[in-house]
């Protein structure tokens, strides 16, 4: 499997069919992304780590949530959104296993 399938692959165990296509090759769809979660409460950042770099290309995604932040680091964007967002959706499983 490759990185972007195995993102997707994980994704789909929490947000399931409503997952955007190519979730972690396209940003757009990582977008996309981006908004279910903020639908679920979490506030997102996204930044480019290497601004202006004509070689170099790190962004980091972030989503945080009652005081919470679930960070990830990536070369291509919509890897960094995805791996926060399994962060980020894995707490909120986490959180109701505990309650």
């Amino acid at each position: 499997m490759t990185i972007s399938e195995t993102l997707e692959y994980e994704l789909k165990k929490y947000v399931g069919g409503a997952l955007p296509a190519h979730a972690a090759k396209d940003l757009h769809a990582a977008l996309a992304l981006a908004e279910i979660l903020e639908s679920r409460g979490f506030a997102f950042h996204l930044k480019d780590l290497c601004p202006g770099s004509r070689d170099q290309t790190r962004w980091q995604a972030v989503f945080f949530k009652q005081g919470d932040e679930f960070t990830a680091d990536h070369p291509d964007a919509p890897a960094a959104v995805c791996t926060a967002a399994i962060g980020a959706l894995s707490s909120l499983e986490t959180t109701a296993s505990l309650n």
